[in-house]
């Protein structure tokens, strides 16, 4: 019976998140979330139907510009699409535009948001997309994901592939 309840308490402790590699940064995928793909970006989804992606760019336009378009290209395949005015943040040497999307997939109401960061060397996409009803639940989730990129030196020493933890 002993054995039983500490198998028990084993299994309900809090898994570890997952380290998850592109070739150009790094992020922290909490239990729950499964990786789709790493190739270039990154792309996980939940049991809930909830997904985030996340995608490093080159670019080094405007940033206003750059995220009003790409919420604009976000929002096209969505039925009765509203985008939602943009936030705006800078300081503590960063800048973001926000944008709220809502619109439907079929039948589903879906929520999106979306946030271009301005980063060294480049920008930063994120994009949580949930239903209209559970978006608020996995929020600080795709919060903690978004928070957690991290940028790795380009490339490996001796041309070799970011690990993924089995993931390819």
């Amino acid at each position: 019976m002993t054995v039983f309840l500490l198998l028990l308490a084993t299994l309900q402790l809090p898994q570890p998140a997952q380290l998850v590699r592109t070739r150009t940064f790094q992020i922290m995928a909490p239990q729950g979330w499964v990786v789709v793909t790493t190739s270039g970006a990154i792309l996980l989804n939940h049991a809930s139907g909830a997904s985030v992606f996340v995608n490093k760019s080159s670019q080094t336009e405007n940033l206003k510009s750059y995220a009003r378009r790409s919420a604009e290209r976000i929002m096209a395949p969505l039925g009765f699409a509203k985008l939602q005015e943009p936030r705006h943040f800078a300081g503590n040497g960063q800048e973001w535009v926000q944008y709220e999307i809502r619109g439907n997939r079929l039948s589903d109401r879906r929520r999106i948001l979306y946030r271009a960061l301005m980063r060294k060397g480049g920008m930063v996409e994120f994009i949580y997309e949930n239903s209209e009803e559970r978006f608020d639940l996995l929020m600080t989730e795709a919060q903690a994901i978004a928070s957690s990129l991290q940028d790795l030196p380009e490339g490996l020493p001796g041309g070799r592939r970011a690990r993924t933890n089995g993931v390819r």
